[in-house]
């Protein structure tokens, strides 16, 4: 924990990076109904939002509180996700990939992993390895992105991320050093810039 607030005093400070230690008007931004978000069904809160310029692009980085509820109990308490944001070119179809080694943390499935506007998506068991879980709106989509490399790269990092119009929402369980949320966003812009071609101009 000390680190962590380290960490946050370090970028605070830094002009580069502009700093928000709650920032609710960010999160209604934000598709609730999938991952990490529909992980906190008693409630939402992010703390020490970053935005700053990486590889010539704005990333956001935070920490989100999701309330859990106690099955018979009123008390609800927080469990916290470290999450990273870039843009994407273009909007591109709601999908989401998620190491298993976070699906301990999402009850095993009872939580949605992409939001109810995507539809009728699809979680999609026979695609890949049985490293990361695969949802999308469109398995052709999905697949076209999907290589074992990517999968690797996820589950050594303990790695979900999902597509939410033009923008890529990557996170990972606990409260992180922004030192290894700036590593999450060069892993998530490892994973865009190895899309191929056609991913941009889709469905064509």
């Amino acid at each position: 924990m000390f680190e962590v607030r380290k960490s946050i005093k370090r970028f605070r400070n830094d002009p580069a990076w502009s700093y928000q230690e709650k920032d609710q008007d960010y999160l209604a931004t934000f598709e609730h109904g999938g991952y990490p978000f529909s992980l906190g069904p008693g409630g939402l809160a992010i703390r020490d939002h970053l935005r700053g310029g990486v590889n010539g692009q704005e990333v956001s980085m935070f920490h989100l509180l999701a309330w859990q509820r106690l099955t018979g109990h009123g008390a609800a308490f927080p469990r916290t996700y470290s999450v990273a944001v870039l843009p994407l070119p273009r909007s591109l179809p709601a999908t989401g990939f998620t190491s298993r080694l976070l699906l301990w943390d999402t009850n095993d499935g009872k939580r949605r992993a992409l939001p109810h506007s995507s539809n009728s998506y699809t979680y999609l068991p026979n695609l890949g390895s049985h490293l990361v879980r695969h949802y999308s709106k469109e398995h052709d989509f999905a697949a076209l992105i999907n290589t074992y490399a990517m999968e690797r790269l996820m589950h050594d990092a303990r790695l979900g991320w999902r597509i939410e119009g033009n923008r890529m929402i990557g996170w990972t369980y606990g409260r992180k050093t922004y030192e290894d949320l700036l590593a999450m966003v060069d892993t998530l812009t490892t994973i865009v810039d190895g899309f191929p071609e056609q991913t941009w101009h889709w469905p064509e």
